[in-house]
């Protein structure tokens, strides 16, 4: 049998649970989950043959989005997803054994992607309360670092990085690349993309897989100066972003109140599920997004594993460091909250 190269030999697969999913709540993977505007699906019920059969065209909704974003289509690299985008910044700016610095519990992928790459991988620890270990990734830092990951709000804990710790980070990983993943943005309501113009070492990555409700399409970009944008174009697939994709993203951004009353009504939602929490006398971390991560003690994988019988999925990350007995739960809207509170509360 021909033997794979040897950092994919030395990875464990990141499987996650995709399959059977569909006509079920959603609350384990952070997506809208009332769906895209009817503005998004009307502009795919309209696609002609034309927009299928031909390869997907980028310039006009390049443009479009550097305007809603507020920096220029020189400044943004589309990718299939931010899953794609990290792939980018890893294979752009890796060798083997440079070295990635990544706080942890946080998305998994930017170990998958710096291992595949060759990467070495500097996990740190998040502090005991889940606060952000900004003194620990600085004492990190050294000549070998090539990429420092931050995610803000982080996944799944859901806690933010103060913008003062980002750039006390950046400035001192001058020499590196900071990659800063803002998927949750839309909740959190603060990006802190403007620094690109002052800080040369910066990418920001967002995606339309969340507030959006765009999360089968794949679609996710990064946020740079121009000089890195055109070497992460060197490294980026020209037509990975499909036109669907383009189609639906465009449509959305015509839709911002849509978003914007989704956005609404999970802080609603979020409010009353954190009140109920406290009710029950159940310990969750303070978050900035979509979602909470709740300790439910030993009956943790027992209620996970109930809820799914009910119809409802969350995302046990007891396995992970620092998160024993604790799953993630997405905010839906306030009537699917109320009905997770109800069978929740049931089987405690």
């Amino acid at each position: 049998m021909i033997q794979p190269r040897s950092s994919v030999q030395r990875m464990k697969p990141y499987n996650p649970p995709l399959e059977g999913r569909r006509g079920l709540l959603r609350l384990d993977f952070n997506e809208n989950t009332v769906g895209p505007s009817e503005k998004v699906l009307g502009a795919i019920r309209k696609v002609s043959k034309e927009e299928i059969c031909a390869y997907p065209e980028y310039v006009k909704f390049r443009k479009k989005l550097g305007k809603y974003l507020k920096v220029k289509p020189s400044e943004l690299v589309l990718a299939n997803a931010t899953d794609e985008a990290i792939k980018i910044v890893v294979d752009t700016y890796t060798e083997a054994g440079d070295e990635i610095i990544i706080p942890v519990p946080t998305f998994p992928m930017f170990r998958f992607y710096g291992e595949l790459a060759g990467a070495k991988i500097i996990e740190v620890l998040y502090n005991n309360d889940l606060s952000f270990p900004t003194e620990k990734i600085i004492k990190k830092i050294n000549k070998k670092t090539k990429i420092v990951v931050l995610v803000n709000p982080n996944s799944p804990t859901g806690t933010e990085i103060p913008k003062k710790d980002i750039i006390k980070i950046i400035k001192k990983a001058k020499n590196s690349i900071v990659l800063l993943d803002e998927a949750y943005i839309q909740f959190f309501k603060a990006s802190y993309k403007g620094l690109i113009k002052k800080f040369d070492n910066l990418i920001v990555i967002q995606t339309f897989s969340k507030a959006f409700g765009l999360g089968g399409l794949r679609l996710g970009y990064s946020i740079s100066n121009e000089k890195n944008t055109k070497n992460l174009l060197k490294a980026s697939s020209p037509y990975s972003v499909n036109s669907l994709a383009v189609i639906a993203a465009s449509a959305a951004l015509d839709d911002q109140k849509a978003v914007e009353e989704y956005v609404n009504e999970i802080d609603k939602a979020g409010a009353y599920f954190l009140r109920w929490l406290e009710n029950f006398k159940l310990k969750y971390y303070p978050t900035k997004a979509n979602f909470v991560l709740v300790n439910l003690g030993k009956k943790n994988k027992y209620i996970v594993k109930n809820l799914r019988k009910k119809g409802i999925l969350v995302r046990d990350q007891s396995e992970k460091p620092l998160l024993k007995n604790c799953t993630r739960i997405t905010i839906g809207t306030q009537k699917q909250m109320k009905r997770v509170a109800t069978i929740l509360g049931e089987l405690l």
